[in-house]
């Protein structure tokens, strides 16, 4: 997953810049597992002869007979994304003003592509610029971090991690993430505000560190967020499905997996009018 908000301004590295070398320190679900990457490959296996892949995801970079990434962070292309080879380039653009030709791809996939954007007006934009460049009968499927609806409070992920029963930071930092956003009955959720409710809920790292067996390197990676002015967005499935653009067809949710929050990770699959 690519992660920081798109916006018509040039993009910036500022803040992200050290994130490449936390990328091997992330774990599902804000990486891909196995079954993602097998569900992806599934959805496009019709057609793959031209791929889009919305950011620089290794996991997703060969999934196809050819692929073309794309990232909008210098450090992210030249740390993350496993090299350029005759079936997969990557190129540095804004995904709300691909510099791609109309109908040049058969499909487009993306590993929590949307959730780096402003629901609802960016996800639009988007999926105006996916059908663009997607051919008529193409297929987008992209791995989208939902809310739950209803969606556990702050207090119940607090007791939930202190009782042990969450795995990872990365899933608490994303409870944490939904239940903000049902709490304030919309999406988008500040990366500062989820960094805020963890200090919170949980002042005794000690006590988290005895109660879940993570060490505190791992702890301290929610502290990335400290100060970055990025917004995630969150929504429910019903939200999710209500941003789609009529230049899409049967649009519906696949499972990706088993791991930890698959449920509330589904891919969003459609398919470009004819």
């Amino acid at each position: 997953m690519r992660v920081a908000m798109l916006t018509d301004a040039a993009p910036t590295d500022v803040p992200w810049d050290t994130f490449h070398r936390r990328w091997r320190q992330l774990e599902p679900p804000l990486r891909p597992h196995p079954t993602v990457c097998a569900a992806l490959r599934e959805q496009i296996a019709h057609d793959d002869a031209r791929v889009l892949l919305l950011g620089v995801t290794p996991e997703l970079a060969d999934l196809s007979a050819s692929t073309l990434a794309i990232d909008w962070s210098d450090n992210m292309l030249a740390h993350v994304w496993p090299g350029d080879t005759p079936t997969r380039r990557a190129l540095k653009a804004n995904w709300l003003h691909l510099p791609c030709p109309d109908r040049s791809f058969s499909a487009a996939i993306g590993d929590g592509s949307l959730n780096c954007l402003e629901y609802p007006c960016d996800y639009r934009r988007l999926f105006h610029e996916l059908a663009r460049v997607v051919r008529p009968g193409g297929r987008v499927a992209v791995r989208v971090y939902a809310t739950p609806d209803p969606c556990e409070s702050t207090a119940a992920v607090q007791g939930r991690a202190m009782a042990g029963r969450i795995g990872t930071i990365h899933a608490l930092k994303w409870r944490l993430a939904n239940a903000l956003s049902a709490q304030a009955t919309q999406p988008n959720v500040s990366v500062q505000s989820i960094l805020d409710t963890f200090n919170r809920l949980f002042p005794d790292r000690l006590a988290l560190r005895c109660a879940t067996g993570w060490e505190e390197s791992v702890i301290a990676q929610i502290d990335a967020f400290e100060g970055l002015p990025d917004v995630h967005s969150f929504p429910t499935l019903k939200q999710l499905l209500a941003s789609i653009t009529h230049e899409f067809e049967a649009p519906r949710l696949v499972p990706s997996g088993s791991y930890e929050l698959a449920e509330r990770c589904p891919l969003l699959v459609m398919d470009v009018r004819q």
